[in-house]
């Protein structure tokens, strides 16, 4: 009777197995022949978004914690304004994900999320820091990375950039530490880094020398090409970012460069849209003068011709059209000169009309040997 409460009692034991019998599969295994159960695929998920602070969401990006690219932003075209609300679907994902939002003030939050505890997402301006990022360079910042120490954080700036000799508001989202590093590149990918930036006790990064001068200087192009490109630098050696960046200069226009020098005297590179360049090695920023870009061409007209001349056209000699007017609304007197120019090369026709409206051409001429042309009576036959 013992012996028999024993057996009993083992057999009523937890984790007391007892061996298969012949044919029959072990215990939480598949009978033979069966194939194994797959594990069920993750589900449809959505999340609801909150915007709980003051400022526009502009991008949201929700991503695997398993991938390493963050993929596209959920709002597309759209934004959510404060208050306001969105709901994402999320497709057949996990539970653990990453997000990454950006605001229109330059905020960036990171956080990550278990979408199957928690199916809302709220954003607000709780753990907010602003910083102010100040850019004491005649560059254009482009990138601003602030991360804690070893990582590698986010772009802070997002879409805005930061043009030379000002400033801009950073707030950082969802931050608790305070020792920071921070990297800038600026247009041209020349960077400048900062190490070891407290944010709590100094909520400002500042980057260049304030103290070397702010020299200004008017580019002005009176080509009839487009100018493309600017570049400007003190000394030998690279020439450094475009100056123009995403502008251009059209025939007439003009642009103020600001450019921190120690020195006046900078060398200049304008590239235009035909790719041709033109270069000035010692161009004084100093002296308060507008830097011109002329033709490539130049010719001198004398008027010896009685009667005034209304209009004058300089082109290439395979051009069909004439151009544009190159005395503009100031007719050309007898007795006068006037230089003009064109960017056509040394073969270049030209035509000359008078106040009554006559017309006297001259075709094939060579610009760069004859650089004066004197108008007379049969000054074609010249």
């Amino acid at each position: 009777m013992t012996r028999l409460l024993l057996a009993l009692m083992l057999l009523a034991a937890p984790g007391f197995a007892q061996s298969p019998k012949p044919g029959q599969a072990p215990q939480g295994q598949p009978p033979q022949g069966q194939a194994p159960q797959r594990p069920a695929p993750p589900q449809e998920r959505e999340i609801l978004l909150r915007n709980g602070s003051q400022s526009v969401l502009r991008e949201i990006y929700l991503w695997a914690s398993t991938e390493t690219e963050q993929g596209r932003d959920r709002l597309g075209a759209d934004v959510v304004r404060p208050g306001g609300s969105l709901r994402i679907p999320l497709g057949r994902v996990g539970c653990q994900m990453l997000m990454r939002a950006v605001f229109e003030d330059g905020g960036v939050e990171t956080r990550s999320l278990d979408v199957c505890q928690s199916r809302d997402l709220v954003l607000d301006d709780r753990n907010t820091r602003p910083v102010e990022v100040v850019n004491n360079t005649d560059m254009e910042l482009m990138q601003l990375f602030l991360s804690r120490p070893g990582a590698q954080g986010p772009d802070r700036l997002g879409a805005a950039t930061v043009p030379g000799n000002d400033t801009f508001r950073v707030v950082l989202r969802g931050e608790t530490e305070c020792e920071f590093e921070a990297r800038a590149v600026f247009r041209g990918s020349r960077a400048d880094s900062r190490q070891n930036v407290n944010i709590c006790t100094t909520p400002r990064i500042a980057f260049g020398d304030p103290a070397v001068p702010l020299r200004e200087v008017t580019i002005a192009n009176r080509s009839s090409r487009i100018l493309r490109e600017l570049y400007a630098a003190a000394g030998p050696g690279a020439w450094g970012a475009d100056r123009l960046g995403s502008t251009v200069l059209n025939p007439g226009q003009s642009f103020l460069l600001r450019i921190r020098n120690e020195a006046c005297r900078v060398r200049m590179r304008a590239i235009f849209a035909d790719n041709r360049a033109e270069e000035r090695l010692e161009v004084d920023i100093c002296a308060g003068q507008e830097v011109v870009f002329t033709p490539a061409q130049q010719v001198t007209l004398i008027h010896a011709h009685a009667r005034p001349v209304r209009e004058v056209y300089l082109s290439a000699v395979q051009d069909a059209n004439w151009g544009e007017n190159l005395l503009g609304p100031q007719p050309l007197a007898s007795g006068q000169q006037r230089r003009v120019g064109t960017d056509s090369g040394c073969q270049a026709d030209l035509r000359v009309v008078f106040d009554n409206g006559n017309a006297e051409e001259a075709r094939n001429l060579n610009v760069c040997e004859r650089r004066e042309i004197t108008l007379r009576p049969g000054w074609v036959a010249e």
